[in-house]
């Protein structure tokens, strides 16, 4: 091997290296704290979930209402005898009165129940952001791996190229053409993967932001360098069990179903009506009080009694096997993180800084024509594979925290608040 072709290849080899670790020339777009912002302002899913409190809260202003409104007769009436005819007239006010306290089960079954709606609108508010934060570390990652593929596509374009002069001027030989041409041909379908990946992530990050996937944003950041410490595994779940918002919501589901249930029982019990009257007959006046109390001998509200009885019954099943999953979820994203963070710096040092460190080994050998075609293709699939290995793991390592965020209900990173801070807002 001639020293000139030494010379390029090793050239090429350092060119490659440099540019795989860095990120493409940065174009304008979101940062995460303005990812964040926008989808608070913009997310339909924020606002369905306050159209919901609002529902719960109008619930409650109808259930502290008292249900029956009092009603007015009139009544009128000719009467006929020898002295001639007269006219009986008269008017009647009632009143139907809840005496078993149904109004106040009904009050105590909707506040349950806004309290419930109130939680879930903040535990879909840390969804959403924790969705945002998702979808822009993927936008990252997809963007850092189509910068690996394009530096690795550019690389083996131009060995493409020396090849092929080589050939002509009858240095080289076909196989290595081929070589490196089909190598080409795998580097360019791997950019056109990488490409519509990103392509994918953007519109996705578009969409969790309320913005027009069609004109998605570009993420504006970097991938973690290293992992942060975590609590335990144990606080992490007792902080799961008595934070996350959506097992207090259930709970308050659970609740308002078992005051619902005494709703029910207490309106299987009559109501009293009150009725006070006034009316002339025949020339004299009248008054007096009338009082009706309906009799359950037939419908004793048996149905809904038991149709609440069961609603309460599954509540309380719901909240048993959410508790019971939470423990899962969060093992579950705490393994997942850590795992992510231990192989990080293994592939950060055992895999790129070897490789980049090798190269003074193999510029010996470039210099003393030992380095063929086969050996630079190699060198390039070693760094390209391990470059892109290591922005997967810290792709999955700020994933796992996202998931771990919402396993525990939010408090462990920075970016995101605790639904216990958004409760105290």
């Amino acid at each position: 091997m001639t020293s000139g072709r030494s010379r390029f290849l090793f050239l090429l080899i350092l060119s490659s290296a440099a540019a795989l670790p860095a990120a493409a020339a940065a174009e304008r777009g979101l940062t995460l704290e303005e990812a964040l912002a926008t989808a608070e302002r913009r997310s339909p899913e924020l606002r369905a979930a306050a159209a919901e409190s609002a529902a719960a809260r109008g619930r409650l202003a109808g259930a502290r209402t008292y249900p029956h409104n009092p009603e007015v007769e009139v009544e009128a009436a000719d009467r006929g005898g020898v002295d001639g005819s007269t006219t009986d007239r008269g008017v009647a006010v009632s009143q139907r009165l809840e005496i078993a306290g149904q109004r106040r089960h009904r009050v105590s079954a909707a506040e349950a129940a806004l309290a419930a709606a109130e939680v879930r609108q903040r535990r879909r508010r840390l969804e959403v952001r924790l969705a945002v934060e998702r979808a822009f570390a993927e936008t990252v990652r997809d963007r850092e791996m189509r910068t690996v593929a394009r530096s690795d596509l550019e690389l083996t374009r131009q060995l493409a190229e020396f090849e092929e002069r080589r050939l002509e001027a009858g240095a080289g030989t076909q196989i290595e053409v081929n070589l490196t041409r089909a190598a080409t041909g795998r580097a360019t379908h791997r950019l056109q993967q990488a490409m519509a990946a990103w392509l994918r992530s953007r519109a996705r990050l578009a969409e969790v932001c309320g913005l027009d996937p069609a004109a998605p944003p570009t993420a504006v950041g970097d991938l973690p360098e290293a992992a942060e410490p975590l609590p335990p595994l144990p606080e992490l779940t007792r902080r799961a069990v008595a934070t996350r918002g959506d097992l207090h919501a259930l709970r308050h589901e659970r609740e308002s179903a078992e005051r619902r249930t005494r709703l029910e029982r207490s309106l299987a019990l009559p109501d009293l009506t009150v009725a006070a009257f006034a009316a002339r007959e025949e020339g004299d006046d009248v008054a007096g009080l009338r009082l009706g109390l309906s009799v359950p001998l037939f419908d004793r509200n048996q149905g809904r009694i038991a149709e609440a009885v069961a609603a309460a019954s599954r509540q309380a099943a719901e909240v048993d096997l959410a508790e019971l999953a939470v423990g899962r979820q969060v093992a579950a994203a705490h393994s997942r993180h850590r795992a992510a963070a231990e192989a990080l710096p293994a592939l950060t040092g055992l895999v790129v800084d070897n490789l980049e460190g090798s190269l003074d080994l193999l510029r010996r050998a470039v210099e003393e024509g030992e380095l063929s075609t086969t050996d630079v293709l190699l060198l390039r699939r070693e760094l390209v594979e391990g470059q892109r290995e290591q922005i997967e793991v810290a792709g999955e390592m700020w994933l796992a925290r996202v998931e771990l965020e919402l396993a525990v209900g939010g408090g462990v990173g920075i970016a995101i608040e605790s639904e216990e801070d958004s409760d105290a807002d």
